[in-house]
């Protein structure tokens, strides 16, 4: 076979390198980051209309694992003070009450990497000791910083203390245990930029048996 015959056959085989390359799709790995933390709550409830409330939680942890040491926690509560049973939501209209933004919350630290999540449960109060037992799942839906884009589940458990005899806003102090993980996709290289490269190194070799040719 000549030379030249030889060149022509790499050039084709770059193109259809090339091509394979421009076709490559991008693919999406993830990382995972198990959870687990302990944080102190401060809870406070503003009243909307007759049994619904408002909660704001505000928390901090001491052993609260990639650097998100606070959370704050915004639901609505629906009392039902005669069965001591509590529904926690994130929308209003699940109450069949319209028009009230839909509440979330934030995961977050010292820094710039923080988590969105939303949580819903049930609460069940017990009036005999005065203490509050609640249940539920909080959804992480995004991400800002390293924790961009992220999706995950953690498992809530919180227990307060209440005062019944509370004339002012009320409130309740407690502890929340929250266990799970979330995922957050981080890019990998393409095939395609391989190929890319590959073809290049082919292009090399054409140019030298090219120069070689002339020199016979």
């Amino acid at each position: 076979m000549k030379l030249g015959s030889i060149s022509l056959s790499l050039i084709s085989g770059i193109v259809g390198l090339l091509g394979l390359g421009l076709n490559t799709t991008k693919v999406n790995a993830q990382t995972t980051f198990p959870f687990e933390a302990t944080y102190k709550t401060e809870s406070t409830f503003e009243p909307i209309e007759g049994n619904l409330f408002k909660s704001t939680v505000t928390a901090q942890s001491t052993n609260a694992p990639l650097g998100l040491t606070n959370f704050i926690k915004m639901n609505y509560i629906k009392r039902n003070d005669d069965a001591g049973v509590q529904s926690i939501v994130t929308d209003a209209a699940e109450f069949g009450i319209e028009g009230l933004p839909v509440l979330s919350e934030t995961f977050f630290g010292s820094g710039e990497d923080k988590l969105f999540a939303s949580t819903t449960g049930t609460v069940i109060q017990n009036f005999e000791d005065f203490t509050t037992s609640i249940s539920g799942t909080t959804t992480i839906v995004g991400g800002e910083g390293k924790f961009e884009g992220a999706t995950g589940t953690f498992t809530l458990s919180e227990n307060t203390i209440f005062d019944p005899n509370a004339t002012t806003e009320p409130s309740t102090t407690g502890t929340a245990v929250l266990t799970g993980s979330f995922s957050v996709p981080q890019r990998v290289p393409e095939a395609g930029n391989t190929t890319t490269l590959l073809g290049m190194g082919i292009i090399g070799t054409s140019l030298l048996l090219r120069q070689r040719q002339k020199m016979v």
